[in-house]
C-alpha cells in the first residue's frame, strides 16, 4: 500500500514537473530570445554649416544646417529608447563661419570652436578626423577639438616614422540597452590621401596608412578586449574597385568582426539609387555585402540612422536585423533653439564678414559652361594667380621662366542643379570671391616641364566621357562622376581636347607661343597646396618653388583691388577639337543657363529642354575654333600697359 502511495506521489511529481516545465521553457526560452533595438545615429561632412544659412549669396535655406539636423536628432531620441550618436568627420573647416574661426580671426584660448560647442550640446558618443580636418594644420586641429565633450578617434594617422597612433585608435563605449549592459566599440578612419592633400601640414609629422589594413590590425584586438559590436566610423565613401583606397568602404565591409559603418566623404546618401546596382550592395536594406552601413549627405542635410535588432543570450550580443535610412532636412525641421541662441554672435559676425566690400566686376561670372568652354570665373582665377606670380618672380633665380596658371570650376554641378557660381555684374564682396572660390586653399607654384604639362591636362580630360561620332544615340558630353574641381584649366598655353580618344591620349596641339611642348621646355605654374601636393593625380612628385601662406581667395581679393575691378577676358585658349558627329551629344547644367550664355558659349551650346530639374544641353562638336591672339601675347599686353 505505502509503495503504491509513493508511486502515485513520483507519478503525480513528475507529471507536475512535466507541466512547470512546459509552462516555464518556453518563457524562458522567450527571454533569452527577446530582441532589443539600438538606434545608431550619424551626421558628416558638417564643414561648419551650423545655420541654415548660405553665407555665399547671404540667404536663409531649408535644406542643411547642423540647428535642424539637432531637430531630428531629438526626434529619433524621442522615439527610440536606445541611441547611439557619431560623426564621421569634416566638421571644422567649410562654410564661411568655419574660416573666420581658422584664418580671418582664430579661435583663442578659452573659446570654444562654434561646430564643437554645437556637437556638446547636442551630445554626441564620439567623432573621428575628416581629411578636411587637417587644412588648417595639426595645431589648429588639436586646439579645435581640446573642448571636446566626446572622444575624437582615429586609427590610420601615426606619428611619423613610428607604430604610435597620432589619435586614439578606437574606444569601447560601455553603454545599456534596456538596462542590459553592451560594449560598444568604435574605431575610426581618415583617406591616407590626407598625406597627399595636406602634405605642407603633415609631412614629417604624421602618417597614414591604408584604411583595410588597418582595420585588420585592430578589431581582432577589440574583440579581445570585450566589444560586444564593432561600429567602424569612416570618413570613406563607398568604390568596388579593386584597391580602392580613398573610398574604401566596400572592401572594409569584408573585414571579419565589423558589425556596422558609419560613412561619410563622398557628400551623398546611403541607402540611396547612387549605388544600385553595385554587387553585395542591398540599397533597400541599406547594407555593403551583409554589413549594415549609412551616409547622410553633407552640411547637415540628412540624419543617416542604422536601425538593429539586437539578442542577448549565452552567446553575447548579437545582430538579427537591420534597416538603414536617411532622413532629410526640409522647410518643416525647425531650428534647435540653444544652439541657435550660442552661435547667433558668430553667425552675424560671418554675415558682416561676407559683405565687405571688395570692388567691382565689369561681367557677369558664372560657372554654368566651364566645363565645356573657357570661362570668365576660372579666368579670373588664373588672372589673379599670374598677377602674383609675375610680381612675386620677377627678380628671382626663375625670373626667366614663363608662368602658367592652373584653375578649375569649383561649383559646377557637384551638389545639384542650382550648385554653380553666380554673381552678377557689379559691387563685390567678400562673399562673392568666396563664390568664385570656395576652398580653403593656399597658393604653391611648382615647376614642371612640356611633358608633365599635357600629362596634368590629360588628368584633367577625363571630365569627358569618350564619344564615337558615328552613334546616333544621345551620347552625354561630360563624366558627372567627375570632380569639376579637378578639371584643371591651364592659362598662357594653348590646346585642344579631343573627347573621341581614350582617356589618357586627348590632349592635342598643345603649345606654348606657337610651338609645341616638349620635355625640354620648364615652366612655372601657379596652383593651390591640393594640387602641388598631388592631389586629384595630376602631378607626380612636383617640384614646389613657392609655398607661402596666402589663400587663393585672399589673392583673388587682392589683384581685384589692385587693379581696379574683375574683368575677365575670355580668350579661347582651350577648346573641345571640332569633328562631325551622328547624334546629338548633350550635358546637365543649370536650367536657365542659357538667360546668362556669352557669344561665344552661344555658338557652340543649344538648350534641349528638362532632365530631372537639370537643363539638358546640346554642344555642336562641329564648330570650328575661331583663330585668337595668344593668351600669353594678351596677359603680357595688359601688363606692359598696366606697368608702363
Amino acid at each position: 500500500m505505502k509503495a503504491k502511495i509513493i508511486s502515485k506521489i513520483g507519478i503525480l511529481t513528475l507529471a507536475f514537473m512535466l507541466a512547470f516545465s512546459m509552462a516555464v521553457l518556453p518563457e524562458v526560452s522567450a527571454q533569452e530570445g527577446e530582441l532589443h533595438e539600438l538606434t545608431i545615429m550619424s551626421t558628416t561632412d558638417i564643414h561648419s554649416y551650423i545655420m541654415p544659412h548660405d553665407y555665399l549669396n547671404d540667404n536663409e535655406v531649408d535644406s542643411y544646417g547642423l540647428v535642424k539636423t539637432a531637430t531630428l536628432i531629438d526626434q529619433m531620441r524621442a522615439n527610440n529608447d536606445n541611441t547611439l550618436l557619431f560623426d564621421t568627420g569634416d566638421l571644422i573647416q567649410g562654410s564661411l563661419l568655419g574660416n573666420i574661426e581658422a584664418v580671418v580671426d582664430p579661435i583663442q584660448d578659452g573659446e570654444v570652436h562654434a561646430t564643437i560647442d554645437s556637437m556638446n550640446m547636442i551630445g554626441y558618443d564620439a567623432a573621428i578626423t575628416g581629411n578636411h580636418e587637417f587644412n588648417f594644420g595639426l595645431e589648429f586641429l588639436e586646439r579645435a577639438y581640446s573642448d571636446a565633450e566626446f572622444p575624437l578617434v582615429n586609427a590610420n594617422v601615426y606619428e611619423a616614422g613610428t607604430d604610435e597612433n597620432y589619435f586614439t585608435p578606437y574606444k569601447i563605449l560601455e553603454r545599456e540597452v534596456d538596462g542590459e549592459e553592451i560594449n560598444v566599440g568604435v574605431i575610426g578612419f581618415v583617406p591616407p590621401q590626407i598625406m597627399v592633400w595636406d602634405k605642407l601640414h603633415l609631412e614629417g609629422e604624421v602618417e597614414a596608412r591604408e584604411i583595410v589594413e588597418t582595420a585588420e590590425k585592430f578589431v581582432p584586438e577589440m574583440k579581445a578586449e570585450g566589444a560586444d559590436i564593432i561600429l567602424a566610423v569612416a570618413h570613406t565613401g563607398i568604390d568596388e574597385s579593386e584597391g580602392a583606397s580613398e573610398n574604401a568602404a566596400y572592401h572594409l565591409s569584408q573585414v571579419e568582426g565589423i558589425d556596422a559603418m558609419l560613412l561619410g566623404h563622398e557628400h551623398r546618401r546611403f541607402p540611396s539609387n547612387d549605388y544600385e546596382g553595385i554587387d553585395g550592395v542591398d540599397i533597400e536594406q541599406g547594407t555593403i555585402n551583409g554589413v549594415p552601413a549609412v551616409m547622410p549627405g553633407a552640411w547637415g542635410s540628412h540624419l543617416g540612422a542604422i536601425n538593429l535588432s539586437l539578442t542577448n543570450d549565452s552567446n553575447g550580443w548579437q545582430i538579427v536585423d537591420s534597416q538603414s535610412e536617411v532622413t532629410a532636412v526640409d522647410g518643416d525641421v525647425k531650428l534647435e533653439q540653444e544652439i541657435t541662441e550660442s552661435v547667433q554672435e558668430k553667425h552675424e559676425a560671418t554675415v558682416d564678414y561676407v559683405n565687405t566690400d571688395v570692388g567691382e566686376t565689369f561681367a557677369n561670372l558664372n560657372t554654368f559652361f566651364s566645363r565645356v568652354k573657357d570661362n570668365k570665373v576660372v579666368q579670373l582665377v588664373n588672372d589673379a594667380q599670374l598677377w602674383f606670380a609675375d610680381n612675386y618672380f620677377e627678380e628671382t633665380e626663375y625670373s626667366d621662366l614663363p608662368v602658367l596658371s592652373a584653375a578649375a570650376p569649383f561649383k559646377a554641378g557637384r551638389h545639384g542643379a542650382d550648385y554653380f557660381t553666380d554673381v552678377s555684374e557689379g559691387g563685390i564682396a567678400v562673399r562673392d570671391v568666396a563664390e568664385i572660390y570656395i576652398y580653403d586653399n593656399t597658393l604653391q607654384v611648382v615647376k614642371v616641364d612640356g611633358e608633365e604639362v599635357i600629362d596634368w591636362l590629360e588628368r584633367s580630360a577625363e571630365n569627358f566621357n569618350q564619344i564615337d561620332p558615328s552613334e546616333t544615340e544621345d551620347q552625354v558630353l561630360l563624366d558627372y562622376g567627375f570632380r569639376g574641381f579637378n578639371f584643371d584649366q591651364i592659362a598662357g598655353i594653348e590646346y585642344e581636347i579631343d573627347v573621341t580618344q581614350p582617356i589618357g591620349e586627348r590632349i592635342v596641339d598643345a603649345t606654348y607661343e606657337g610651338e609645341p611642348l616638349t620635355a625640354d621646355m620648364e615652366f612655372l605654374a601657379v596652383t593651390n597646396n591640393y594640387r602641388a601636393s598631388g592631389g586629384g593625380d595630376h602631378l607626380n612628385d612636383a617640384e614646389v618653388v613657392y609655398q607661402g601662406t596666402e589663400e587663393n581667395r585672399e589673392v583673388i581679393i587682392d589683384y581685384i583691388q589692385e587693379t581696379g575691378g574683375a574683368d575677365p577676358e575670355v580668350t579661347d585658349y582651350w577648346s573641345i577639337a571640332p569633328v562631325e558627329t551622328e547624334g546629338r551629344v548633350v550635358f546637365r547644367s543649370y536650367p536657365n543657363a542659357t538667360e546668362h550664355m556669352t557669344n561665344s558659349e552661344a555658338a557652340y551650346i543649344d538648350y534641349v529642354g528638362e532632365e530631372d530639374d537639370w537643363g539638358l544641353y546640346e554642344y555642336d562638336l562641329s564648330v570650328e575654333q575661331e583663330e585668337t591672339t595668344s593668351l600669353w601675347d594678351r596677359i603680357r599686353a595688359f601688363w606692359s600697359g598696366l606697368w608702363s
